[in-house]
């Protein structure tokens, strides 16, 4: 545990701020794009669909970094039982507040102008569980999968602060943007095998919605906790994504000019 103040880091605040901003013009170019939603345009935009794929690209992923950021900066600053506790509650209770006041609500009007309401009565147990799993923490995926990164923290942050030898290289210290794009590219991959894997010996299983949301969400922005984390443990990672690089704009700006 160590109790010495960290400078605020006000930048945060602002890409924090941008992101949660661009989840107006998402979810707005969502209905014209030609994504199934609850409510779709008769007419899909092409160029709203390329919009909306655009911020769903990074939009999330930044999301994660930061909070495997925090996550660990508070890790040190807390013994385990109260780090995992205060970080549940920042989490927890504003999902298990937001069911009954915005996602429930939400579910029995969809219910109603579907017209799906008149067949509730003849779901299996199952299908009313699931369905219920899936509109119920609908948009608050996010919280529950942070709960669940959380708690997988208390093993990974116990990893990640081990003793190690001073002159052993760490993962900070030698990777480069290359490699890290690699290494991302690759899990991209590993993930799409996976879900592939599961689709052919057992498609149902992804139908499934606290499968999707605790398992296959959670593998998705693994990579991006950890990275956050990372990026807190490492100076040189962190002024890596922090610092502006106006000569590699430059190169690239010759290299692209025809007379370059």
């Amino acid at each position: 545990m160590n109790n010495t103040p960290v400078q605020r880091e006000y930048f945060f605040d602002s890409i924090r701020a941008w992101l949660m901003l661009l989840g107006i013009p998402f979810h707005i170019s969502l209905i014209y794009s030609s994504h199934s939603w609850h409510v779709n345009s008769a007419e899909p935009s092409w160029w709203l669909t390329l919009f909306n794929d655009f911020i769903h690209a990074f939009r999330m992923q930044v999301f994660f970094v930061i909070s495997g950021y925090f996550s660990y900066m508070l890790f040190l600053r807390y013994p385990l039982k109260k780090w995992w506790k205060v970080r549940v509650e920042r989490v927890g209770i504003p999902m298990l507040t937001a069911i009954p006041l915005l996602t429930l609500p939400q579910f029995i009007m969809l219910q109603y102008i579907n017209g799906k309401a008149d067949n509730w009565h003849t779901l299996s147990g199952y299908d009313k569980f699931n369905t219920l799993a899936w509109e119920l923490i609908s948009h608050l995926w996010f919280l529950l999968v942070l709960v669940v990164l959380t708690s997988l923290g208390v093993v990974m942050f116990k990893w990640l602060t081990r003793p190690r030898s001073a002159a052993a290289p760490t993962f900070g210290d030698t990777v480069t943007l290359g490699q890290l794009s690699m290494i991302f590219l690759a899990l991209g991959v590993l993930y799409a095998v996976i879900r592939r894997t599961i689709f052919i010996l057992y498609p149902p299983i992804l139908s499934n919605g606290l499968f999707n949301f605790i398992v296959m969400q959670t593998l998705f922005y693994l990579p991006f906790f950890i990275l956050g984390a990372q990026t807190f443990i490492n100076a040189r990672l962190k002024t890596m994504f922090t610092t502006h690089r106006h000569g590699a704009l430059r190169r690239l700006y010759s290299d692209l000019s025809p007379t370059g």
